[in-house]
């Protein structure tokens, strides 16, 4: 996460009651979830491997949940897994400009996998206000899938792009029209560099106050252009 979960606690005030983290890999944010107790949290990973490493991780752990899925707008697609060498760049699209701003990651067929709407996959009681999808440009696909869930999201956490890394990606703006339609307004958004992604915090503004929404642009302001550089 470019922006660290006690960034999002202390500078935006996001209090997470339960998480869904699709794009799990290694459950990399898992001690700093438990120790600003965000949780119970549902972590949805894609490749095999990692999906076997994190159930034999969280393997009795009720505030822990992993399930295997291929988070996209629709059932049942098969879609092949195109895995990169450092399998956290592996995506349901082909690599593009990905190719030229990371030339050190290569990319091979995996395999191919059905593809699950989160509203199908998740168990109709699941509950929680905070999402982190990191799924290498198909966020916009697993937001479409939420139906019915995005309703309850408070804080939404999302990796986007400004240029095309990957065939068909959503860029940031297709984003933002999506969750604007539906009420969310993108509070920060912090870049990696000039490789064309980065990552954004979008707020459910029906879930906040006017005056609560402005204090907490002002805040996202103050920090990006002041304070952050001098972490």
């Amino acid at each position: 996460m470019l922006i660290p979960v006690s960034e999002l606690y202390r500078i935006y005030g996001v209090r997470a009651h339960g998480v869904l983290h699709v794009g799990a890999h290694e459950a990399e944010e898992s001690a700093a979830y438990k120790s600003h107790s965000w949780g119970p949290v549902i972590w949805v990973e894609m490749l095999p491997d990692k999906f076997e490493y994190l159930k034999n991780r969280f393997i009795g752990d009720p505030d822990n949940v992993v399930l295997h899925a291929a988070c996209w707008d629709t059932d049942r697609t098969e879609l092949p897994i195109y895995r990169a060498n450092n399998s956290q760049s592996s995506s349901l699209l082909p690599p593009d400009l990905h190719l030229s701003t990371h030339p050190n990651v290569t990319f091979s067929i995996d395999a191919s996998i059905f593809t699950s709407r989160l509203e199908t996959l998740l168990p109709k009681t699941a509950k929680f206000d905070f999402i982190n999808f990191d799924i290498q440009g198909a966020e916009l696909r697993a937001l479409r899938g939420l139906g019915a869930f995005l309703g309850q999201v408070k804080w939404a956490y999302l990796e986007v792009n400004e240029r095309r890394l990957y065939a068909g990606c959503a860029l940031l703006g297709e984003i933002d029209t999506f969750l604007q339609e539906r009420g969310f307004a993108r509070i920060t958004k912090r870049m990696a560099g000039d490789c064309g992604w980065g990552d954004a915090l979008f707020v459910n503004t029906n879930k906040l106050s006017q005056p609560a929404l402005l204090w907490l642009r002002l805040k996202a302001a103050l920090w990006n252009i002041w304070f952050r550089p001098r972490l």
